[in-house]
């Protein structure tokens, strides 16, 4: 058994402890009393157990990943929850998991990384490298990837990893691509799209690119990367004057439903579900949902089975409440979520059908998976002041941003 020295904890104990322990002594280095060759050195050997540490990160991520950490929480993935948590952009966290499962796929490449063989960047070439569907002839180039990887010649392992994903890609079937489009904000406040698209993706996306893009001129200074962000900007602003003024396009829903059913349906004590046109049975706590936010057609069914009233069609949110709660919220206001206003409903604090109001002061912004989220879980509660919304679990505990700063 592990011998306890003191009030220390042995690193095998924590490890954790160690690692920020070892972090504090190296920040704490005055290099003005080091040799250049020093520190040329020690560079590269803290860049080496960082890429280390990446590996780790990685394998950590995924496992917490296929445990749904986070989950329990609200929120709708891994990477949305691990973004909340430590600040990283959506799409990193993505690479990150990207990058575990290539790992965990090739053991040998994974147990390299990890053990500070090849690189951070070298791995994320390797993973790079992977076509849906295609792993067994990603394991039979293993070896001649890794080796490249280990020499540090990386010009050559992107050439490799692009040359194994050509002839994935050249049995005759259509792997299904990793497509993908991430915005990231800079320090300075300007924004990064970094994208990939595939087959017929590309080819919409450039054919509207190409409508939209300014014809290169001697009077015009841009360049033609200036050109292109120009077009996506003006393809944006036709979709948006095009679409509501106050976001997407809302649902249209039909109930059809009978007199007693309706009256009863905001009573707790009422009957627990709803027939949609389409769909069947429906849950009150959906419908309630639906109702926050919706243009609602009602079609009421008398004792005979004939219509008995069929009510005007009626945006449930007037468009000037919502512009206003859209300007106030400016998107998802459950906490860590980022989902923009465009893509999230009006919900209803108090909900109508237990007297709320349609106003501003009891209606704020979810994202539909927010929205569904509490509709579906009563047992969570949620507090509204006109400006803070706060959210907590069946147990009391308040859901909010954990501090930066490590606790001990």
């Amino acid at each position: 058994m592990q011998e306890w020295v003191g009030d220390e904890v042995p690193v095998d104990r924590d490890p954790l402890g160690a690692l920020r322990s070892a972090v504090a002594l190296i920040a704490d280095v005055d290099l003005s009393v080091m040799a250049d060759a020093a520190i040329a050195a020690d560079v590269v050997a803290l860049r080496r157990s960082m890429d280390r540490l990446d590996g780790v990160f990685a394998a950590w991520t995924l496992g917490a990943q296929g445990r749904g950490v986070g989950l329990a929480d609200g929120h709708s993935s891994m990477p949305a929850w691990l973004g909340w948590r430590t600040g990283m952009r959506r799409g990193a966290v993505n690479s990150v998991i990207r990058n575990a499962e290539a790992a965990d796929l090739l053991e040998e490449s994974g147990g390299a990384w990890r053990a500070g063989e090849i690189s951070s960047g070298a791995m994320e070439a390797i993973a790079s490298a992977r076509v849906d569907g295609h792993d067994d002839e990603l394991r039979a180039c293993e070896r001649e990837l890794l080796d490249l990887a280990r020499r540090g010649d990386h010009a050559s392992l992107r050439r490799a990893a692009g040359h194994v994903r050509n002839l994935a890609r050249a049995d005759g079937t259509e792997p299904a691509d990793r497509d993908g489009l991430t915005l990231g904000k800079l320090l300075d406040g300007r924004t990064v799209i970094n994208g990939e698209l595939s087959g017929t993706k590309a080819e919409a996306v450039r054919t509207a690119m190409q409508a939209f893009m300014d014809p290169a001129s001697d009077r015009d200074g841009r360049t033609a990367a200036q050109r292109r962000a120009d077009a996506l900007v003006r393809i944006c602003e036709v979709a948006i004057k095009h679409g509501t003024a106050a976001g997407r396009a809302k649902a249209h829903i039909s109930f059809v439903v009978d007199w007693d059913t309706f009256n009863d349906v905001g009573n707790d004590d009422g009957p627990g579900f709803m027939d949609g046109m389409f769909t069947g049975p429906i849950h009150r706590r959906d419908i309630e949902r639906l109702l926050c936010d919706g243009v609602v057609s009602r079609v009421v069914m008398g004792p005979d089975s004939l219509p008995l009233d069929v009510g005007r069609a009626s945006q449930t949110w007037p468009a000037g409440i919502r512009r206003a709660i859209v300007v106030r919220d400016r998107g998802c206001r459950w906490p860590g979520c980022d989902v923009p206003a465009g893509w999230c409903d009006a919900h209803h604090w108090v909900h109508w059908t237990h007297g709320g109001r349609t106003a501003l002061d009891n209606g704020f912004l979810l994202c539909s998976r927010h929205h569904h989220f509490l509709h579906r879980h009563p047992e969570w509660t949620v507090t509204f002041d006109d400006q803070i919304v706060r959210v907590f679990r069946p147990n009391g505990q308040e859901l909010e941003r954990y501090p930066w700063a490590e606790t001990t």
